[in-house]
This record gives C-alpha cells, sequence and structure tokens, in this order.
C-alpha cells in the first residue's frame, strides 16, 4: 500500500479511486495465489462466486 500511495500521486477523486482500484486488484491476486497453496484458504473460497460474495 506505501508503494502505491507514493507513485500514484493526486488527491483527487480520481487519484483516490485509482489506489483502491488497485489495492482490491492485489488483494485479489493475493487472494488466488493463496487459494491454490493453502487448503485453509481454498476451503474458504472453493469458488470465485464464494470470493465475490465474501466482498459484498
Amino acid at each position: 500500500m506505501n508503494l502505491v500511495s507514493c507513485f500514484v500521486e493526486g488527491k483527487d477523486e480520481q487519484g483516490r479511486l485509482l489506489r483502491r482500484t488497485l489495492m482490491r486488484y492485489a488483494n485479489l491476486g493475493n487472494v488466488l495465489i493463496l487459494r491454490s497453496v493453502s487448503a485453509a484458504v481454498y476451503k474458504r473460497f472453493p469458488s470465485p462466486q464464494h470470493l465475490v460474495k465474501a466482498v459484498w
């Protein structure tokens, strides 16, 4: 998060939304990688629909 906040400039709404979107993609990537490595995470999110349901 520190790197994203340092390199993505802008104090307006567009900069804030871009930083938030980038962090959402980074978190999604982490969960998808952990699903393939960890049995506990795979049990928690067995399908992409379970992941979407957990976010909303």
